[in-house]
């Protein structure tokens, strides 16, 4: 193996190692997110309207910092009153981070 070809290789481990941290990094968008949740909620909750903020914040939930989206949604059944949740999601993954009744 020749030197060209030994930086050759190196340099292209250093592009995809760049390129896959940079990945790791970002933050899929909100649309997406809300998205992701209510395909899982509806499994448990009849979702009638949803929200979510398009800008994420830095929050601490359970002692961790996180980057999150806030939303909200509601649930309805025929014939009773509608239930209101606020959800934080993790902006990076879209993962639910918490969910509460209001």
């Amino acid at each position: 193996m020749n030197w060209r070809n030994l930086i050759l290789a190196g340099l292209t481990g250093a592009a995809i190692g760049y390129v896959v941290t940079k990945k790791q990094t970002e933050t899929i968008t909100p649309e997406k997110a809300l998205k992701q949740l209510k395909e899982k909620a509806s499994e448990h909750y009849r979702i009638s309207g949803a929200w979510i903020m398009v800008k994420a914040e830095e929050k601490n939930v359970h002692g961790l910092p996180y980057s999150v989206y806030k939303g909200g949604f509601s649930s309805s059944s025929p014939g009773t009153e509608a239930s209101h949740f606020e959800f934080l999601l993790d902006a990076s993954t879209g993962s639910l981070l918490q969910l509460i009744q209001k």
